[in-house]
C-alpha cells in the first residue's frame, strides 16, 4: 500500500496566531479551499457600517458552520432512521416467500 505524504502547511485564520497543520498530500488543496472559503466569511463580519471585532467575526463564521455540520449530520440520521424502517417493511412484507 502507498503512504501518503503529508505536509505541514501553516493555518492563519482571522487574527489567530498562526499555526502548523499535517495534511495528506492530497488533500492540501481542499484545506487551503476550506482556509480561504473561513477568512472571507469573517472579512464580511469585519467591515462596513456594524463591523465586528475579529474575535466576534471568528466565533459567528464557527457557529454558522457548526450549525451547517449538524443540520447535514441530522439529516443524515434522519434518512438513515427512514432507510431503516424501510428496510423492516420489506423484510416483513417478504416474511416466508423464500
Amino acid at each position: 500500500m502507498k503512504q501518503q505524504n503529508e505536509h505541514r502547511i501553516t493555518i492563519k485564520i482571522a487574527d489567530a496566531d498562526p499555526f502548523k497543520l499535517p495534511v495528506k498530500e492530497d488533500e492540501e488543496s481542499f484545506y487551503r479551499h476550506v482556509i480561504e472559503q473561513i477568512n472571507a466569511n469573517v472579512n464580511k463580519f469585519l467591515y462596513g457600517p456594524n463591523a465586528d471585532t475579529p474575535s466576534v467575526a471568528l466565533a459567528k463564521v464557527t457557529l454558522y458552520y457548526g450549525t451547517l455540520l449538524y443540520r447535514q449530520a441530522n439529516l443524515i440520521n434522519n434518512q438513515a432512521e427512514m432507510l431503516q424502517a424501510f428496510e423492516e417493511k420489506i423484510d416483513k412484507l417478504l416474511e416466508g416467500t423464500d
